[in-house]
């Protein structure tokens, strides 16, 4: 397996993106405003004012318009899209009524079905994740499996929308990772041009006069599509990484969200109930910017997913890169114990 980066440049996506992501950041900013579309400041946010929560839409519309702009949509793009839509959909009602989780899990379940169903994507197998000579492949299980494991990634990044470009930086690097890997054609463009319409509004997101959040619509969109990316290029005639190295390209995020659900189960609290024990939240309270966050929560991402891709490319055994997947995942538990006894011991 080669590392492929030819992409030649689309002049006219690019001309698109750098003009048309601006406008649309800048019109809808506006609209929430007047609409009342915004985050309203509380104990748990650091934000000091009502911020406009249109970000995701913005990133969406751009979505659609850079795919139509592509040669071809494959079908696999097209229902992506349709499906994702609906998530959209939700988040913005989310935004504004406070959905229960229920809804936000029904439909983030029929959004998977819509994919699963008409572009015939989902997970078939994890590979030889366990021992050198047994396949886990997952037969009659492969449906609810799917829908697990994209319903858990869309909330593990939905729960990493703390800080200022934290959700989209998460979404960055493992679609730069995918996009780096595969062989350039319409549907990895459309992911270079939309990764660089995430950048544009990561600038807005942190800018001070034209702050404008992802919102609940945009982390869990973000969150879809990474889900289906990964299966997508884990499976079948698609697979550029092993389903193995899928689990590194996600491992902050869902270590993250995994330990700290523990946490408040153990604490006889409700898993999905917000708090401040993710792992910016402990960032920030040791003492880093919000900024010096971002960067070192990317640097820790960076790491894992290197480490993925180190094992990919060196034909490492996919059972071994899953052991030494879960001896990080303990380092990562253990080390975040201590965190949470010393700030507890503190609040005292």
């Amino acid at each position: 397996m080669n590392l492929s980066f030819d992409f030649s440049i689309n002049l006219p996506m690019l001309i698109t993106t750098f003009v048309g992501m601006p406008l649309l950041l800048y019109g809808l900013r506006i609209f929430a405003l007047k609409a009342g579309l915004v985050d309203v400041p509380n104990a748990r946010k650091i934000h000091a004012k009502p911020v406009p929560i249109t970000g995701g839409l913005a990133l969406f519309i751009m979505a659609i318009i850079l795919m139509a702009m592509t040669n071809t949509i494959s079908e696999f793009g097209f229902y992506l899209l349709i499906a994702t839509g609906l998530v959209v959909i939700v988040g913005l009602l989310d935004d504004l009524y406070q959905l229960s989780a229920l809804w936000r899990f029904v439909v983030q379940i029929i959004a998977s079905m819509i994919v699963i169903y008409f572009a015939k994507i989902q997970l078939f197998t994890f590979g030889y994740l366990l021992l050198p000579s047994w396949q886990a492949d997952l037969g009659f299980l492969s449906i609810p499996v799917t829908v697990f494991g994209v319903v858990g990634v869309i909330n593990a990044l939905n729960m990493a929308d703390g800080i200022d470009g934290l959700a989209a930086m998460t979404f960055f690097s493992p679609v730069l990772a995918l996009i780096i890997i595969a062989l350039p054609t319409d549907f990895s463009l459309w992911l270079l041009y939309f990764l660089m319409s995430l950048l544009i509004f990561v600038l807005f997101n942190k800018s001070k006069l034209q702050k404008i959040f992802l919102g609940d619509n945009g982390s869990l969109m973000l969150g879809f599509i990474l889900a289906w990316l990964l299966v997508y290029f884990s499976q079948g005639s698609t697979a550029i990484i092993k389903p193995v190295t899928a689990l590194y390209l996600v491992g902050l995020p869902v270590y993250d969200t995994i330990f700290v659900m523990l946490r408040r189960i153990v604490n006889k609290k409700s898993p999905f109930k917000p708090d401040n024990t993710h792992l910016h939240h402990l960032f920030l309270t040791i003492g880093f910017s919000q900024t010096q966050t971002l960067i070192a929560m990317m640097f820790s991402q960076v790491i894992i997913i290197g480490i993925g891709i180190l094992f990919l490319f060196t034909q490492v055994a996919e059972y071994v890169q899953f052991y030494v997947f879960v001896i990080i995942s303990a380092i990562y538990y253990l080390t975040m114990q201590r965190i949470w006894q010393k700030v507890d011991h503190a609040k005292r």
